[in-house]
């Protein structure tokens, strides 16, 4: 029996079978003797997370877009089918032919935090592929990393042969090229990581020797080859308007996290948040256009049917063509039903008249982050907004016909007190009195102000990277106390 024969069998006893079967909408197959390269893109997660990733629906039509590659999907399998999977001595595979992750070229991960790591090494596992690099002399198999977390790749050298160092849409398919060169010619798996770590980003392990300070601290990274670069330095994408985007996505059969039009409006932020390790990953700032934009929106639409297109950024409001690109997107999305969300926004620079042009394109929620509840610790993270710079956001969005808010908070800052949290719920409580004081707002609804918390985690290459974590039962303690400082009903936490 083969692997799709015995996997149609299997999949009648899981849960969400959908996650396995393939053959989506916007999928790719190709066939197998007309290429070359054989690679199998990697996300460390379930489907429905993997599937919400806007990075791997660029680098998989990116990949695809070449006739000699051939770029597969493979997701994490959730604990029911792993299960069976393992029982049955089935193998991971790729979703568009079913074959197993061991017969791939290039097994390729995006990482996108630290905890999907053990998932790398049970992917591997589970695919038939030895989980230390060491392990795997030849060139086949080559697993290769990309993604945020490639910013400190140390923790999982071992079991990477390359990894990616910024931004993959011109170095993935160079890396690629460089492949299939020491494929046609027959060369070593060393030769070849010889080549492409002359690729600017990629970063070799097994060519640099690490040494630690006691504490666990890396004290250096040195070549252990000649001519193997003493300093790799991060890729950028120059132009985002002349960049690859794909005209269509792989539509799911079943819900995913995101399950709509993805435009990304730039890379990058102005702003200088300490915490955010994208804002200084993705620096410097760099936009698209926005006739880009509204063209690549509309093809996706008529491509996917999707009814809604997020305008993505780590700050969408900060985006200077932010109304012509509204005014442009208008007419199309009216017409069609269209529902436009902007997922991030900046409360110093949320108007008035963006919000009558959000409202204009059919209304979606409105969520604005303080990050925290007091001005002293918004300006230890660089928060650079104050309390009367909330409440007027908020104030425009209840006279401007809305009564739900959604407030965005961060537990375990550095310099956090019990009394910042208190002051989370405070600030809350004030937003609902508000709403009863706009003169404006809408008098035929209740208010409801959602209080959404995360707990902070130190990152790689920020100002708070060698900060502490709160634990988890100083996490409770806090989120327990501010439930009990709840006092009104209109309050969702």
């Amino acid at each position: 029996m083969d692997q799709k024969t015995a996997l149609e069998q299997l999949i009648l006893s899981v849960q969400k079978p959908g996650r396995y079967v393939g053959g989506e909408p916007g999928s790719i197959v190709k066939d197998k003797k007309d290429v070359f390269l054989r690679f199998a893109f990697c996300f460390p997660d379930t489907y429905e997370i993997g599937m919400s990733h806007l990075g791997m629906k660029i680098l998989y039509g990116l990949l695809n877009a070449q006739p000699d590659i051939w770029c597969e999907r493979v997701f994490a399998p959730w604990i029911d089918m792993e299960e069976k999977m393992r029982s049955q001595g089935m193998k991971l595979y790729g979703l568009e032919s079913f074959d197993p992750l061991d017969e791939f070229d290039i097994i390729g991960f995006t990482l996108q935090y630290e905890l999907s790591f053990t998932n790398v090494l049970n992917m591997l596992d589970l695919g038939g592929i030895p989980v230390y690099s060491k392990d795997r002399p030849g060139l086949k198999n080559l697993v290769i990393a990309g993604g945020p977390c490639c910013c400190n790749p140390e923790p999982i050298a071992d079991f990477v042969d390359l990894f990616q160092l910024g931004e993959g849409e011109e170095m993935l398919p160079e890396i690629c090229r460089c492949y299939q060169d020491a494929k046609a010619k027959g060369l070593s798996k060393e030769e070849f990581l010889l080549n492409a770590c002359q690729i600017g980003g990629v970063y070799v392990p097994a060519f640099y020797d690490v040494e630690y300070f006691p504490d666990g601290r890396v004290k250096s990274i040195t070549p252990n080859r000649p001519g193997v670069p003493a300093v790799v330095e991060k890729r950028i994408i120059q132009d985002m308007s002349k960049t690859y985007y794909p005209d269509n996505f792989v539509v799911p059969f079943i819900d995913t996290v995101h399950d709509r039009a993805i435009l990304e409006l730039m890379r990058g932020c102005i702003r200088g948040c300490r915490f955010c390790q994208a804002g200084f990953l993705y620096r410097p700032l760099r936009e698209k256009s926005a006739e880009v934009l509204c063209r690549q929106g509309k093809d996706l639409c008529e491509s996917t049917g999707y009814e809604e297109i997020s305008l993505s950024s780590l700050s969408s409001s900060d985006y200077s063509q932010i109304e012509p690109l509204l005014d442009q997107l208008y007419d199309y999305t009216q017409e069609n039903h269209i529902n436009l969300a902007l997922p991030s926004l900046r409360i110093d620079n949320f108007s008035e008249e963006l919000l009558n042009k959000i409202k204009a394109v059919r209304r979606s929620g409105l969520t604005f982050a303080p990050e925290a509840g007091t001005q002293r610790l918004r300006d230890v993270i660089n928060k650079n907004i104050t309390e009367e710079d909330i409440f007027t956001s908020c104030r425009l969005a209840f006279e401007g016909g809305y009564s739900s808010v959604k407030l965005y908070f961060m537990l375990g800052l550095p310099t956090e007190t019990m009394y910042d949290c208190e002051q989370i719920i405070d600030l809350a409580q004030q937003v609902v009195g508000l709403y009863h004081r706009c003169p404006g707002r809408n008098k035929d609804r209740g208010v409801n102000v959602t209080v959404s918390v995360s707990t902070f985690v130190p990152k790689p290459q920020t100002p708070f990277q060698w900060f502490g974590q709160d634990t988890l039962d100083q996490i409770v303690e806090k989120q327990l106390h501010m439930k009990d400082c709840i006092t009104s009903k209109k309050i969702s936490f």
